[in-house]
């Protein structure tokens, strides 16, 4: 069956879907969109869209020295530190989502054994963010441990409200994802997180 031909017809439903998106806050779904409509249309697929960033930095909300922020899940606590000297922006935009309570009932939708857990999507499938992207910030710190915590994003200057933490060394990752804080305790529970576990809330140490 030539499924090309039998969903030829379904391009005006893409199209339809793609004008309610919003960016960049679809940015991941407005893609695979793209992506499907090339597909088609018999079209190579289109380069990925990369809005640049909107999201000027806080500095009020940048720390002056290292700060821990305590992430608690159903599993327990898992307590980071957040690295303003490597990634400023992504650092005031953290505790400021933090501050507004944002993280707070978000769940862990992706667990990759030996590589990440990933969480603090608004739709709890990895397709969503708000309306605002950071800038890329990629220092000379390399992803050579476990328990690194970087933001996702489909491509430079695309981050927003979605963070990783590493399970293990991920070389792969360098010179592409913004390290912003790392684990310094609770790696325990960081290794049990499964699909679906939940951060249930999240506080700034004073």
């Amino acid at each position: 069956m030539n499924f090309k031909v039998l969903w030829a017809d379904s391009t005006g439903v893409v199209d339809e879907g793609l004008q309610k998106l919003q960016l960049p806050r679809d940015i991941e779904t407005w893609n695979v969109l793209q992506r499907l409509k090339a597909w088609l249309q018999g079209q190579p697929a289109p380069p990925p869209a990369r809005p640049e960033y909107n999201h000027p930095i806080d500095w009020e909300l940048v720390p002056a020295a290292p700060t821990r922020v305590t992430l608690g899940t159903n599993k327990g606590d898992i307590v980071l530190e957040l690295l303003p000297t490597l990634a400023p922006g992504t650092v005031a935009s953290f505790r400021q989502l933090v501050r507004d309570g944002y993280y707070n009932g978000k769940t862990f939708h992706r667990v990759v054994p030996n590589f990440v857990i990933q969480g603090g999507c608004p739709r709890g499938d990895g397709y969503g963010s708000l309306d605002f992207s950071l800038r890329s910030e990629l220092p000379w710190v390399h992803y050579d441990r476990a328990g690194y915590v970087g933001m996702a994003s489909a491509g430079n200057h695309t981050e927003g409200v979605q963070f990783f933490i590493t399970h293990s060394p991920t070389p792969h990752l360098d010179g592409n994802y913004t390290i912003f804080a790392r684990v310094v305790q609770g790696q325990n529970v960081f290794d049990a997180i499964a699909v679906g576990d939940r951060i249930e809330r999240v506080v700034v140490q004073q």
